[in-house]
Order: C-alpha cells, then structure tokens, then sequence
C-alpha cells in the first residue's frame, strides 16, 4: 500500500520538473551533509593540547577543518542542487562563536541562489564542553542554547519555514511546489535522543497536510532510526518505531542521518535509512539526493579539497594532495587505538601487527561504505579468529559488521 501511495507523488515531480523547470531534469535534487564539526579558527591555535584531543578521536581532520569546510561549500555551490541539507553536528563542540562563523559561510552559499537547511546535532546545543583553545590549555566558552540556534541559523530554513515543532527545532520547508523536506530535531534538554508526544503529534499533522496537498516529503534529522551498527544507546532515536510508523504509514519512503560517522544504509519494510558519513572524516564524502528516471536515488560524492585548493592558489603539499593525506591520517589514528588497545594482550607482537593492520584497513572501507573488497582482506578468516579470541568491544564491533562485507552503502535506488 505504502509504495503504490508513493507512485502518483513521484510521477507528478517528474511531471512537474524540476524547481527550475527544465522538462527532463529530476524533480529535485539535494546535498546532504552531516557531521561538519566546524571550528572558528578563532576557538583553536592548533597547539599541543588540541591537537592530542583531536588526535584521540576518529579521525576528524581538525587541522584543515577551514579549507575542507570552504572546499566543500565551493563544490556544492558548482554543482548548483535545488537545497544543502546539513543533518546535525554543525560544530566541534558547540560553541556560539563556531555556529556563528559557520552560518557566515552559509550566507554566501544562499546568496548564490539555493536555500541551506539545518539541524542540530548532539554536539550542537547546550554543549558543556565549548571552549577555546590555546596552547597547553583551554578556557570554557558560551555554547548555543536551542534559542541561540535557531537565532543564528534563522535564514537557513526557520523563517522560510511553513512549521515549526514547538518542543524541539523541528520544521519542514518547502523545497519546490511538489516536494518538502521535514527537518528532525531529536536533541532537546526533555529528550536527548528522543521524541516527545507533542512532537509526535506535530509530525502527523504536516505529513497530513502534505498528503492533502499531494506532495512528496523527504525526512531528515541528526540521530539514526535503525540500529545499523554495534551502538544503539545514544544513536538510535528513542521511539524510533513510532515515528517509522508514521513515516509508513504517510509513504515517506527515506530518512536522511548521520552521527555515526560511518557510511550505511539500511532497508526495513518499505522504509529506508541512509547515514551519510561524517564530511569532516576520510573520505570525507557527502550525498546528492534525487528523483530522476522515475526513481528515487541516493549516492556518495568525495569533496576535492586539492582542485580547491589549487584555483585558491594554495601550496601545502597536504592540501594539493588531500585524499592521500586524511586517508593517512585516518589511519594512523585507527593504527595508533588498535596497538594501544592491543598492547597489554598475550598476542605475540607479528599477530598485534596483522590484526591492526586488519582492522585498519576494514576501517576505512567500513566508514567510506564501500565494503566490497572487505572479505578479501582475510580471506582464510585466520586474522578473524584472533579477533574472536579478544574480549570486548573491538570483537563485537567486528561481529556486527560481517554481514556487510561485499556490500556498496554509497548508493542507493529506491
């Protein structure tokens, strides 16, 4: 029932055109981004203390975070999509000065000609951890509360709104006369990673409304609807099922995240999830949404930092040579917590070396989504049974992901 519901809005996008209404263009196409973690470059000196605090996450390139951030914007603007939707984690850590910095960037993108939507993530709001960096220190600054936000980003989907969740930063826009978006917020002081009745009940309404009007509605939001990886405390949405219900029973066909850094979708009775990787992670990719050939599509695009970086005229030999760089960088970062972790084992030193090589590579084929190569990195299973000896989470983790080895998570056709 559902997916015949689904057929006449696709058909009228294709009847329809395009926002710009060229006969034959897809009946809209987007970029969707998540976990930008941007920083002002007035928040860090890249010293010796952000730096270690950075160096122990997962890879995020910190150090180029304004050229990859300037890099992305100016390719998304060539590209010309109908809208950019950034889906949560905007900021490093929530600091008011970064969320003003950043949406400086995206006035310049909305006075090229197409409209920015955002959404806080969990980094975004009330985040006790803003602050300054400097030197061997830092020093607490002022994070944006959910008033804050919406102040700051107020022309990048709020005021062209046609609703407004009044118990979280919810609100759905248009995105042409047969198509809106719906922006989930699922990060409220009431309800971290959760949904309230009230916006429950609001997200019913404009789904009705927008099937009276006969239009087609994308979904997109910051945490995740399906557990598609190891972590569900924290990621999944609590009440995930109810609002999947909703958006099955409206024939919302795709729900647009990120949070997991991970690049992954996931399929589940009509209703799909697709997790956009984290832009500030290797390879630091995007998505482009669109309907076009009477389907719905999805898939993957690298941000060419070098080509930016060469008409900006610049000469770091890390720039000029991105991808090589945050590939290597993302490495070493997984190279350096596996041997950690590994180190007080009774492995001898040759097996610590082949399973952290192992786990290396599955990690940067597991977080660009393209696992197809996955199972020919062990193919006798000897580095997966050392693995299997190994209490703890790095053994759950490499359980969970088995049934995605062969698999391509950077595009999708509905």
């Amino acid at each position: 029932m559902k997916r015949i519901a689904f057929i006449p809005l696709l058909l009228a996008l294709l009847l329809c055109g395009s926002a710009r209404g060229e006969s034959g263009e897809p009946g809209f196409r987007v970029a969707v981004a998540s976990d930008l973690h941007y920083i002002a470059p007035a928040l860090t000196d890249h010293g010796p203390f952000f730096t270690a605090l950075t160096e122990n996450s997962d890879g995020k390139l910190m150090r180029y975070m304004e050229e990859l951030t300037d890099a992305f914007f100016a390719e998304v603007e060539a590209k010309r999509p109908d809208a950019l939707l950034l889906t949560g984690d905007l900021s490093f850590n929530g600091a008011v000065l970064s969320h003003e910095a950043l949406a400086e960037k995206l006035r310049r993108l909305e006075a090229a000609g197409f409209p920015v939507l955002v959404v806080p993530g969990n980094h975004d709001l009330d985040n006790p951890g803003a602050a300054a960096f400097s030197g061997d220190g830092f020093t607490r600054v002022p994070s944006a509360s959910a008033s804050v936000f919406r102040e700051i980003y107020r022309d990048f989907g709020y005021d062209e709104a046609l609703s407004e969740d009044a118990d979280s930063l919810s609100y759905v826009c248009p995105l042409n006369d047969t198509a809106r978006v719906m922006m989930l917020d699922f990060n409220t002081r009431d309800h971290p990673c959760g949904i309230s009745d009230g916006t429950l009940r609001w997200v019913r309404g404009q789904l009705e409304d927008a099937r009276r009007a006969g239009v087609f509605v994308l979904a997109a939001g910051h945490q995740n609807l399906f557990q598609q990886t190891v972590f569900r405390g924290g990621y999944v949405i609590d009440r995930a099922e109810e609002l999947a219900a909703l958006f099955r029973e409206y024939g919302v066909l795709l729900y647009l995240s990120g949070h997991l850094h991970v690049q992954h979708w996931m399929t589940a009775d009509g209703l799909t999830e697709i997790a956009t990787s984290a832009l500030s992670v290797s390879p630091c990719q995007y998505g482009i949404v669109s309907v076009e050939d009477g389907a719905l599509r999805y898939e993957t695009r690298e941000t060419d930092v070098s080509a930016w970086a060469r008409a900006e005229g610049r000469t770091e030999p890390e720039l000029l040579d991105f991808a090589a760089y945050a590939v290597g960088y993302f490495d070493a970062r997984n190279r350096t917590s596996t041997a950690e972790e590994l180190s007080l084992s009774d492995y001898t030193a040759e097996e610590i070396e082949r399973m952290t090589e192992y786990l290396v590579a599955l990690n940067r084929a597991y977080f660009s989504g393209d696992m197809r190569a996955a199972a020919d990195m062990d193919p006798d299973g000897e580095i997966r049974a050392l693995w299997d000896r190994y209490p703890g989470l790095y053994s759950l983790y490499l359980a969970s992901i088995q049934g995605d080895m062969g698999q391509d998570y950077r595009r999708w056709t509905g």
